[in-house]
């Protein structure tokens, strides 16, 4: 039984980590940016500066410690770092519970959200085998060298850090988002029929004889006219069904929404998107979408600059720049949301996201002489490099999995 509780333990606490900082290594950006909450949410934004190390960090550490585990290899280290983690994070995630500085956890990414009192749940459950690791972490005993151990330590650490610097230098390799290449921006704000509304309540603030006291619907005092209504508060009680696409809104500099219209396009729209202005990286890369620009206005199709920034902002990078594009605005963390780059490129079509470029992979105008086909052809490139990654990492895994077999006993 012992034994049986002892493997289940190992496959529970290594397949939770492997997870969990895989989902954050493929999206690097995505964690730094939630990191950034907590620390805001703690009033400590002067340490914003650590957010992309820290994403990079927590996502490898968590990903080895799940992998090693799983496999049997450096158990009893491994076995320790994941007790620590769950020493730190099983108070944290309560305090968060109950404070609900931030709506989302982030500990699965955008792969699986979770309320807080989800994670701290979840948390409590996998503290109860990463706990019997811990305890019998001297029991394991494996005969695998040590130049095989390291190996392995070595392949993992390549694996999980190459995925975490190509999404950072180029685009998410999986794309969790609602806004991911394929998706239907439309169809994703779309509320089901029947679907949980929200719900509110709303208190009144009365005032009789100087005293002030507050009243519900309920007890408000209707044949009292001696109360003078002060002031009114309402809040959620219930959120109801909240669509995956909630706040794509698009302005242009007259306050007129045009989502609608730009979204039943049927040729190509280019968007470039840049969350904050003064935080791009600009550069070169100005000249390149002046010239892509251009190239798609001479072929008749639309592009439009989506920023967040003020309209002070927007004059001067226009002034400085001469870049000629029609100017929307948008919320900063539903640009944020779309596109980790800044500028990034997003190419719809009917609604649909049929492209998406980081700022170091901005196409030409010759390859965008054909937007549509050339952005499928790049989504199948990427595809089937996606698919020689997981084989060469499955070939990794299985090697050492074979070896593990061999080698091991407890």
């Amino acid at each position: 039984m012992t034994k049986l509780f002892y493997y289940l333990s190992r496959l529970i606490v290594g397949l939770t980590f492997i997870f969990s900082g895989f989902v954050k290594a493929v999206d690097p950006v995505g964690s730094a940016i939630k990191f950034g909450d907590y620390l805001s949410s703690f009033h400590l934004s002067d340490f914003s500066f650590i957010v992309i190390p820290l994403s990079f960090i927590v996502s490898a550490l968590e990903f080895l410690t799940g992998i090693h585990i799983l496999l049997g290899i450096r158990i009893k280290t491994s076995s320790i770092i994941a007790m620590l983690f769950m020493v730190i994070f099983v108070p944290l995630t309560l305090g968060i519970a109950i404070a609900n500085p931030v709506t989302d956890c982030g500990c699965f990414g955008d792969a699986v959200k979770l309320t807080n009192w989800e994670t701290f749940a979840k948390n409590i459950v996998l503290l109860i085998p990463t706990l019997f690791l811990f305890i019998n972490r001297k029991k394991f005993v494996n005969t695998i060298s040590i130049l095989n151990k390291l190996t392995f330590s070595f392949a993992s650490t390549a694996i999980i850090l190459s995925v975490s610097f190509y999404s950072y230098y180029h685009l998410p390799i999986i794309d969790f988002r609602p806004y991911k290449i394929g998706n239907n921006i439309t169809e994703g704000m779309i509320i089901p029929e029947g679907a949980a509304q929200p719900e509110y309540e709303t208190s009144f603030i009365m005032e009789k004889d100087g005293v002030q006291k507050t009243f519900e619907a309920s007890n408000y005092p209707y044949n009292d006219s001696t109360w003078i209504f002060i002031d009114s508060e309402t809040k959620v009680i219930s959120k109801g069904y909240e669509p995956p696409i909630h706040d794509f809104v698009l302005t242009n500099d007259e306050g007129e929404d045009i989502t609608k219209v730009l979204l039943e396009k049927s040729t190509p729209t280019l968007l470039v998107i840049s969350p904050q202005i003064n935080k791009g990286t600009w550069g070169a890369n100005i000249d390149s979408l002046k010239s892509l620009n251009k190239a798609l206005f001479q072929k008749g199709f639309d592009t439009f600059f989506v920023t967040a920034s003020t309209s002070e902002d927007i004059t001067n990078f226009e002034f400085s720049t001469e870049a000629g594009f029609n100017y929307l605005t948008a919320d900063e963390t539903m640009l944020k949301t779309m596109i980790r780059s800044n500028p990034g490129l997003v190419l719809i079509q009917d609604g649909n996201v049929i492209g998406k470029w980081h700022y170091k992979d901005i196409p030409n105008a010759k390859q965008f002489a054909n937007p549509t086909s050339f952005a499928l052809k790049q989504l199948k490139d990427k595809n089937e490099k996606n698919v020689i990654y997981i084989i060469i990492l499955l070939s990794i895994l299985m090697s050492f999995l074979i070896l593990y077999k061999k080698n091991n006993s407890i």
